[in-house]
């Protein structure tokens, strides 16, 4: 009797050995996920996950999420383990990441042994340096436009503003239809149908009206009106910062340019010429990539390239006034 019952003890301790997690093995996710962020490689945190958390923190999601990461907070560079809970079936382990510019909490959950469920504490870094550059090289790029043809039509501007602000809340509506993606083909996914998108209604709504001012308030409205209604809604209703990647330098230079380029190519728009749309539908369609890929350098530098086009086109070509 008394040997059963060791034999059921030694049992019940092997199943519970079975079903529960070490620390040690938490750790090592933990080692995989900072060496995965910081090399940008799914694949050394993939055969950690449940097949149903792997439905979730999907290899497009990671991507996303690391870039989010090292943005606001730089390289990872180590953890510790602050708490070890059971609630029902799960068995949680939270850490605190450090990185390079702060820190963030991690929470990994276990179901019967298997890693179920990943939940990172991060959020952006407040940057109103950023908007105000914004903002501000959106609001240089129209006086400059303003001084060299002296005139804008009020009605057109707004209706381009409007447009701008529009397309804000329906653009980002297009990741949804990149889920279950890869990396790559999600970001060409939703980088063309922006691209189509923007030109599209900057194209439509110029055929029979001002394009330039309507570009320009395509520019401003972008950059200088959902600029300063995403700081306020952000910080002030949702409790959240507002977060600028790219750096304070990029922030101005992207305002100043596609202000510019908006404004430059609704005007080639007015001409009805719809070989223009496909042109420059291009060049937002890389620059957009480039920028959803990081590099927003490169990015910027396409859609210079594209101005220049458009100045060429609209100036030197075809005289459009």
């Amino acid at each position: 009797m008394k040997k059963a019952a060791i034999l059921i003890a030694a049992f019940l301790l092997l199943s519970l050995g079975f079903s529960q997690v070490s620390p040690s093995q938490s750790d090592e996710f933990m080692e995989k996920l900072i060496t995965a962020f910081n090399t940008d490689n799914y694949s050394l945190i993939e055969p950690y996950m449940s097949e149903e958390l792997k439905g979730q923190f999907t290899e497009g999601y990671f991507h996303q999420i690391r870039e989010f990461t090292l943005n606001n907070y730089g390289r990872l560079k180590g953890y510790r383990l602050t708490s070890r809970s059971e609630e029902g079936e799960l068995l949680k382990y939270e850490y605190q990441v450090t990185c390079e510019k702060g820190s963030f909490p991690v929470l990994l959950a276990y179901r019967g042994g298997e890693l179920v469920g990943i939940a990172l504490g991060v959020k952006a870094k407040p940057n109103p340096l950023g908007m105000v550059l914004m903002i501000l090289g959106s609001l240089v790029s129209l006086g400059a436009i303003y001084l060299w043809k002296g005139r804008i039509e009020v009605s057109e501007f707004v209706m381009g503003a409007g447009i701008a602000l529009g397309l804000g809340i329906i653009l980002p509506f297009y990741s949804l239809i990149t889920l279950g993606l890869s990396r790559t083909a999600g970001v060409l996914t939703a980088a063309f149908l922006t691209a189509l998108t923007v030109e599209g209604s900057k194209y439509y709504f110029s055929r029979k009206g001002d394009g330039l001012s309507l570009g320009l308030g395509f520019g401003v409205g972008k950059y200088v009106f959902l600029s300063i209604g995403t700081f306020v809604a952000t910080n002030f209703i949702l409790k959240l910062p507002v977060s600028f990647s790219g750096g304070e330098l990029y922030a101005f230079l992207e305002a100043l340019l596609l202000t510019a380029f908006h404004g430059l190519t609704a005007m080639l728009y007015s001409s009805r010429r719809i070989g223009y749309l496909a042109i420059f539908a291009v060049f937002q369609f890389v620059s957009v990539t480039l920028t959803s890929l990081g590099e927003v350098g490169l990015a910027i530098v396409v859609i210079g390239a594209g101005l220049i086009l458009a100045l060429y086109l609209g100036v030197k070509k075809d005289g459009v006034p």
